[in-house]
């Protein structure tokens, strides 16, 4: 498989055609293996970039009929004007869409959080805290000696792990009843980009990607 790749691959689609057997395999693989889906959604965001203005599919389809407008007055044929639309429909993703990918990540975050601390003996249920529209997070898990605050992306850059480290200070500060024993902000995603490594060692937060840890718990708990 390493050596030829492309002769790996031409089995592999060949298989794909066949009576549907490896179709159907890869479906069940993908869809009941939380693993699977993981490294499925990592290959994904790493290959995309997410837009900053995403689109409803109702600002899709006012914005197909614009164009169909267009192209009316510029005597584009139906056939050209259906074809640029593929092009353009194959290249986007709705709001709604990474939406769906983002609930998968944070629950995968907290599943992944909750799993690593009981792994060193910290017990603890993960789930979202909401406190009011300015601190919201996507893990929280209260473990007693310790207690992991924090958020999960897709991708992170420095940005969001100064933003996650600072909004586990704050909740520290408003809402001290909420931290047992030592916080630690964490980030969970599937792409750290370099600049979030660097960050989260710089200010001690604890950072996962994927399935390891990229800045371990042990590393910030040893910060005085």
């Amino acid at each position: 498989m390493e050596r030829e790749p492309a002769f790996f691959r031409g089995l592999f689609l060949n298989a794909l055609r066949s009576d549907g057997g490896a179709a159907d395999a890869l479906l069940e693989l993908f869809t009941k293996h939380p693993e699977a889906r993981l490294k499925l959604a990592q290959v994904v965001a790493g290959s995309i970039a997410v837009p900053l203005n995403l689109a409803t599919k109702d600002d899709i389809k006012a914005a197909v009929e614009e164009l169909k407008k267009w192209a009316e007055e510029k005597f584009v044929t139906k056939e050209y004007f259906d074809a640029v639309i593929k092009r353009i429909e194959d290249k986007m993703a709705t709001k709604e869409q990474f939406e769906a990918i983002a609930v998968s990540v944070e629950d995968s975050g907290r599943d992944m959080v909750q799993y690593l601390l009981e792994q060193r003996g910290y017990k603890c249920a993960a789930e979202r805290l909401r406190l009011d529209a300015d601190y919201e997070f996507d893990i929280y898990c209260n473990a007693g000696v310790l207690t992991a605050v924090g958020e999960a992306k897709v991708r992170a850059g420095w940005r969001d792990v100064e933003r996650t480290f600072k909004g586990a200070q704050g909740l520290l500060r408003r809402q001290p009843e909420k931290i047992s024993g030592r916080l630690v902000p964490v980030f969970y995603t599937l792409v750290a980009e370099p600049s979030a490594v660097q960050k989260a060692r710089e200010l001690g937060v604890w950072l996962i990607e994927s399935r390891r840890e990229v800045v371990a718990l042990e590393e910030v708990l040893g910060r005085t």
